[in-house]
């Protein structure tokens, strides 16, 4: 998703739509996202990972060249749709392989470090998408990803093995709406999608301004800002690899109560430093270097506590987490750009609440004890 971001301008001229219609391209995205994720969960838990992962990233290529020669923009929107159906099935079957293969523990140190590599994708994407645009233009970027799309497909096809492990015919026969009604019932199972909404929230409503707010505010330009974020980046990679390797010694337990304090403290930093001395540079990279470094080490923590707590549905639960909390924290970008009018007050408490929330939500998974 992050790649096209620097290609909105040059969407826009192409396709002579305005700059907020191209914005269009990142809802579309998302909204299949969110549509994609629960539907592929339940559909590997029942037909198996390998087929659907191999659909999935077969639609994403052939949908990634489609959106190349798309020569309207309304279908441009529908390929990007249909790529972000297709991907779905990336961080839903990812998820629930390591569940197949791992015992919880194992799962929380895998996905941990599956974090840390996939946390260099937002700090490369911008670069590597604002470069082909610059060089081959804004439908190169579609082309590049059909052809990692047709490379990943090829290699699951060689080497991936399935690994849904079948434990009667009740598992077999169970409808997805009987499912999602189990996962929902569950404090344990609600209060991880939580944490990790609300984690995530903090970080949607800063991004959601944060561009502005560093260059009204601070003066910074944009790549000044590009390189504090590719910072930031590498801030959460570091948390995650971390993490990933202190699961063993501390336990996910003990780890998640200090990452919990730790969002805490910096929600609680970034309002009081806001109060205090208004919108400063030290006031808002030290809480929010604090936070990334903690979304690190929990972001692993809080996914896995979803998908560990039913082994038998780990598909569906890990599609129907990930897509309820693009949703609700998708929901604090809404509300920062709605908030932000020029003052960051406003802004720096919804963080603070959201991070509160993550405290409270900490408490809905003691029950996993």
């Amino acid at each position: 998703m992050i790649v096209v971001v620097p290609t909105l301008a040059a969407v826009a001229d192409r396709y002579g739509v305005g700059q907020g219609r191209a914005q269009f391209l990142i809802a579309a995205y998302l909204f299949g996202l969110g549509v994609g994720q629960p539907v592929v969960g339940a559909l590997s838990d029942r037909y198996g990972r390998r087929p659907v992962i191999l659909a999935g990233f077969g639609l994403f290529t052939a949908a990634s060249v489609a959106c190349a020669l798309a020569t309207g923009f309304t279908a441009l929107l529908l390929c990007r749709l249909l790529q972000a159906l297709g991907v779905s099935v990336g961080t839903v079957g990812s998820r629930a392989i390591v569940r197949d293969t791992h015992d919880a523990l194992g799962t929380v140190r895998a996905l941990g470090f599956i974090g840390a590599a996939m946390g260099i994708a937002p700090v490369l994407g911008p670069l590597i998408g604002g470069a082909l645009t610059t060089w081959l233009g804004p439908q190169s970027v579609f082309f590049v990803s059909a052809g990692l799309g047709l490379l990943v497909t090829v290699a699951m096809a060689l080497r991936l093995a399935e690994t849904r492990q079948v434990t009667g015919l009740l598992q077999e026969r169970q409808h997805w709406l009987t499912s999602y009604r189990d996962l929902l019932g569950s404090r344990v199972f609600v209060g991880y999608t939580l944490m990790y909404a609300f984690l995530q929230g903090c970080f949607f409503a800063f991004l959601a301004v944060a561009a502005v707010v560093f260059a009204d505010h601070l003066a910074v330009n944009e790549a000044t800002f590009g390189a504090i974020w590719g910072a930031m980046g590498l801030t959460y990679v570091a948390g995650a690899w971390i993490g990933a390797r202190l699961t063993t010694q501390l336990g996910s337990r003990r780890l998640l109560l200090v990452s919990t304090s730790m969002i805490l403290g910096a929600g609680a930093g970034l309002l009081t430093g806001t109060l205090i001395w208004g919108v400063t540079m030290s006031g808002l990279l030290v809480p929010l270097t604090l936070l990334m470094f903690a979304a690190g080490v929990q972001t692993p923590l809080s996914v896995a506590g979803a998908v560990n707590h039913r082994q038998d549905m780990a598909g569906t639960a890990a599609g129907l987490s990930s897509s309820l909390a693009l949703v609700l924290s998708g929901s604090f970008s809404i509300a920062a750009g709605y908030l932000y009018t020029g003052d960051f007050l406003p802004v720096a408490a919804l963080i603070a609440t959201s991070a509160a929330l993550v405290g409270i939500t900490y408490r809905m998974t003691r029950q996993a004890e």
